[in-house]
């Protein structure tokens, strides 16, 4: 038995993936270049050398990280779904944690008008995954 799945669901992997390249690369970059000017747009001080390279590290390389792994699972349509999984997970996560942050901290403008990219771009991870199924298993196949 064969199975067929939509064509569009490759399509908006792609997308999810070209846009989050984009994203963390933007983010990554900001964080490396200038950390101490990215941390004080969003009010955060550096005062101090290591807390300088400690934003790099967090804000920047793994972002960054994220950007790479993004665009190699980008190139080749086998690791498309590994990519969008890897983006739908920081995506959740993120989700969580702002909403967390938003219980524990207050609801702050700058931060919640970030939750509709976010949950835009999920909501666009899940239907990829969803759209573009899976490999077909020995058992979906007929065989045991």
């Amino acid at each position: 038995m064969t199975m067929q799945y939509s064509r569009l669901g490759p399509w908006i992997n792609r997308l999810v993936l070209a846009a989050a390249t984009l994203i963390f690369t933007a983010i990554g970059l900001r964080y490396i270049t200038d950390p101490v000017g990215a941390s004080a747009a969003t009010g955060a001080v550096l005062n101090t050398t290591l807390a300088i390279t400690t934003t790099r590290i967090g804000f920047g390389a793994f972002p960054l990280s994220f950007a790479l792994f993004s665009f190699y699972c980008l190139l080749s349509t086998q690791r498309l779904r590994t990519g969008v999984s890897l983006v739908a997970t920081v995506l959740t996560t993120a989700i969580l944690v702002r909403l967390i942050s938003t219980m524990a901290d207050g609801a702050a403008l700058q931060s919640v008008r970030l939750f509709i990219p976010e949950v835009a771009i999920l909501a666009l991870s899940l239907g990829g995954l969803a759209l573009s199924g899976g490999k077909p298993t020995l058992a979906k196949r007929g065989v045991a």
